[in-house]
Parts: structure tokens; sequence; C-alpha cells
């Protein structure tokens, strides 16, 4: 899972690339929650910071910051650029959307089949599985959870405000004011 600080610096990445915009407009037009979205964003690309220089990751594999997956989105990934972020979000967007229907909702569920695809997930539930154990990493919904609760923090959607959040802008404000200071007085 990423630190705050490392999400804090996806965050800054998706506002200077002008993609928060993208983000929203998903959120909205999808009824899917942007934190969440940005978190699966997080996970896949760490927002597209992790992306090789032709917009893809996962071998060449996925494509674009929400890592649409060439093998199991063929139509999509053969009419689209992975640098189109916009395209690639909403269709990012798009999909969560389907797989919350197809699992009456169940977050949990649907995030995971985002990674690991809905049969496999389907498959584990018939099994008495968690929906995790056929993800990546075999954590990924509940990775996917606590980078929301960390993004919602840092983007102040969170009702728990951790103390980090302002730790470490104080921190700094406090290092450049001594800083600036200790070389005023090294000048005189």
């Amino acid at each position: 899972m990423g630190s705050s600080i490392s999400l804090s610096t996806e965050l800054t990445y998706v506002r200077l690339r002008g993609l928060m915009p993208y983000f929203s407009q998903a959120s909205k037009q999808y009824g899917i929650s942007l934190i969440l979205l940005l978190a699966i964003a997080s996970r896949e690309s760490r927002m597209g910071l992790a992306l090789s220089a032709d917009g893809t990751g996962d071998q060449g594999n996925g494509i674009g910051i929400m890592q649409i997956d060439r093998r199991y989105h063929p139509g999509f990934t053969g009419r689209h650029s992975p640098l189109d972020h916009q395209a690639n979000i909403d269709y990012g967007a798009e999909y969560l959307a389907k797989l919350l229907r197809q699992f009456n909702g169940n977050t949990t569920r649907a995030v995971a089949a985002y990674n690991a695809g809905p049969n496999k997930v389907r498959t584990a539930i018939y099994a008495g599985l968690p929906p995790d154990s056929v993800t990546t990493g075999g954590d990924y919904s509940r990775d996917i959870r606590q980078r929301k609760q960390q993004i919602g923090q840092l983007l102040g959607l969170s009702k728990a405000t951790s103390l980090s959040v302002y730790v470490l802008p104080i921190a700094f404000i406090t290092l450049a004011t001594y800083n600036h200071l200790t070389q005023k007085n090294n000048e005189h």
C-alpha cells in the first residue's frame, strides 16, 4: 500500500497534468466515488507515475492510468492510445460501474473483479474463498480500501482526518522558516 507521502505525490501529479477533471467527470457520470477511482488509479499505475513512456504497464498488457488490459478489453484498447487519459479514466469508471451492478453494489467484490475479472471472483466466492484470494498480491480490494481512506484524508474528503496530514506541511513550513532566518542571520 502507498504511503501518505507517495499518495500525496501521485495526487500532485494528477493535478499538475490536469487529470483531476477527468476523474471528477467520470465519477459523476457513472456514480462512482471520486476517491475510489483515484485509489484504483493509484494501485494500478501510481496515478500514471509508474507507466512507461508509451503509457503502458504490466509488460505492455495494461494501458493507461487505469491499466485497462489489452487481453480482456481489446475493443477499447485497440481504439484508444494508452496516453488518452480521459478515455482511459472514463472506460475504467464505466467498467467499475458495470462490475458494481454485477455484484449488486458489493464494492469489495467489484473492486476485486476489476483486478482479477468477474469470473475468477465468482469462482472464489462459490468456493467459499474471499474475493481477494484471486487478486494480484491477494490484497487488491483491501489495499484499495486503505488507499481510498488515505486519499480521502489528503483531499479533505474524509471525516477522520489524521494528524499526519497536518504534520508534514507544518514541518516543511517550520524548516523553511528556520532556514530563512538562519540565512538572514548569517548574512549580518
